[in-house]
């Protein structure tokens, strides 16, 4: 919004007044948002804006939705599902995850980027990703060529998997301090088409103090 933006907002759904704003010298110049989660999924929905004051407005719509797990895995061209073999630790404690991934497509998907979620408070250890890049290095496909770590993802960069080819990578994580959080985000991608992707139900971990 420009910075001589005054007045006021009112945000309509289906015809109804649901939100308002006041638009100042001191908050004009942020984003102001606003999510309505009642919103009845089986029939229209139409959101409008009044505006009432000096200058003019720039908005956006977005709209999103959730699938259940099972059913967003069904169909897809590529899929990943990270497990743990165990999710209650002691602090130092070393958890093994477990990496599958898949292309369901009936041709071979190319520049395959994996990205592992790092979850909060572990380390990842990465002689278990070199282990496997020696192991895969003479593979037609499922070659894992290189990989990068961050503070919170390892970054997995892979040739190519042929039609219908699972590839399950193993890796280990230690335990570095006390903490109950929810695994970040792993997903699977191609390099050149993004929109081929997926990602990995999260899972709660637990680390106790030793």
């Amino acid at each position: 919004m420009a910075a001589h933006v005054r007045g006021t907002v009112v945000v309509l759904l289906n015809g109804k007044p649901a939100e308002k704003l006041e638009l100042t010298p001191e908050n004009n110049d942020l984003l102001h948002q606003f999510v309505f989660k009642n919103v009845d999924a089986q029939s229209a929905s139409t959101v409008g804006l009044q505006f009432e004051g000096k200058g003019g407005l720039a908005y956006q719509i977005v709209g999103s939705y959730y699938l259940p797990w099972d059913e967003k895995a069904a169909g897809e061209p590529l899929s990943i599902d990270v497990t743990y073999d165990r999710t209650r630790l002691a602090q130092d404690d070393i958890a093994t995850a477990s990496a599958t991934v898949r292309n369901n497509l009936q041709k071979t998907a190319n520049m395959v980027m994996v990205d592992l979620g790092i979850p909060p408070g572990f380390d990842l250890l990465s002689e278990d990703l070199q282990d496997y890049q020696e192991k895969s290095a003479h593979h037609k496909s499922g070659h894992l060529s290189k990989f990068s770590l961050t503070a919170t993802q390892a970054l997995l960069y892979f040739d190519s998997f042929a039609p219908g080819e699972v590839v399950t990578l193993k890796y280990r994580l230690r335990a570095k301090y006390p903490i109950r959080a929810r695994t970040l985000k792993s997903q699977v991608y191609e390099y050149y088409d993004p929109e081929i992707a997926s990602v990995a139900r999260p899972v709660q971990l637990e680390v106790r103090k030793r």
